[in-house]
């Protein structure tokens, strides 16, 4: 029987820049992208006939309700991949298992789902291969099929850094960063959703400047210079939908952290530490006080084939 296993990295957003609410409804973003060596677990395998699309779900390291809160039915993107894997590819949609072995926290602007989707691109990509004889999608084919079906996937595809434009998924990939990077993600136990975040932004804010992202990534010489450059535009808006998160930054800070943002539409709390035993010991102490934290570091590759 095939067996496939592909992971794919979870994502930090060092500069998040948003544009005016848009008539199609979508605001543009002006984004530095960061993949970070948090990775979910993707693994594809045949199943009976006529089960169509099955998916498992469990947990590595995260609370028991980040694995409930992920479906099980056609609304995952995995499966949603699957479906539309098979079109591009010219098969019959397979019967197939789908595990999904979860590190990054859901809801927690780090771009957990869209890295099950890009993982389940590369596995199903092979997948389809051994089982079927279909041609392999290439890495930016694979690319334009994740814009198809949401706009952190693409990077999640690509991996390591990246300027995010358009609704994120038009990317222009940069040379990593000449330093590793080590963080400490505090997670919140209530989720924010990204619509109401995005309409408390056109309630407080209503467009941020756009900054030529380029210039900032290559001023960007040490981890010092990469603290001082962090910044989310969506911070305002989840701050003020949950005010909580302030103190945890400051708190997070006053333990020695050089800067702490919000990640994405939140409510994560990403932290940039100055090493990895200052991250590691950062995380502990939260934890010890009863708020869940994890660390992650970078680089870190897009989404690929495990052995």
């Amino acid at each position: 029987m095939t067996v496939i296993t592909a992971t794919a990295p979870a994502k930090v957003n060092l500069v998040f820049e948003v544009g005016p609410l848009k008539s199609n409804g979508y605001h543009d973003v002006n984004s530095l992208f960061l993949a970070l060596d948090l990775r979910e677990e993707i693994t594809v395998s045949g199943a009976l006939a006529g089960t169509g699309i099955s998916i498992f779900v469990k947990g590595d390291g995260l609370p028991s309700r980040h694995v409930a809160a992920v479906p099980t039915d056609s609304s995952n993107l995995v499966a949603k991949v699957a479906l539309l894997l098979s079109q591009k590819l010219g098969i019959e949609t397979p019967d197939i298992q789908i595990d999904i072995l979860k590190r990054i926290p859901v809801a927690g602007g780090m771009a957990g789902g869209s890295a099950d989707a890009a993982a389940m691109l590369v596995a199903f990509n092979e997948y389809a291969h051994r089982e079927f004889g279909t041609t392999r999608l290439s890495t930016a084919e694979l690319m334009d099929v994740a814009a198809e079906l949401g706009s952190d996937i693409s990077f999640c595809v690509l991996g390591q850094l990246a300027i995010g434009t358009g609704r994120g998924e038009q990317l222009q990939p940069i040379n990593s960063l000449p330093f590793e990077t080590h963080w400490v993600l505090a997670i919140s136990p209530q989720g924010l959703s990204t619509p109401s975040v995005y309409a408390k932004f056109d309630e407080l804010v209503a467009s941020s400047e756009f900054s030529d992202l380029s210039q900032v990534a290559g001023s960007v010489t040490s981890v010092e210079a990469l603290a001082s450059v962090l910044s989310n535009g969506l911070q305002p808006a989840a701050l003020a939908l949950m005010p909580q998160l302030e103190s945890l930054i400051e708190e997070i800070e006053g333990l020695g952290a050089l800067k702490a943002i919000v990640s994405g539409s939140g409510p994560t709390i990403a932290a940039l530490c100055s090493s990895k035993d200052q991250a590691i010991e950062i995380a502990k102490t939260l934890n010890e006080r009863g708020i869940f934290a994890l660390t992650a570091g970078s680089p870190a590759l897009g989404a690929n084939l495990e052995a």
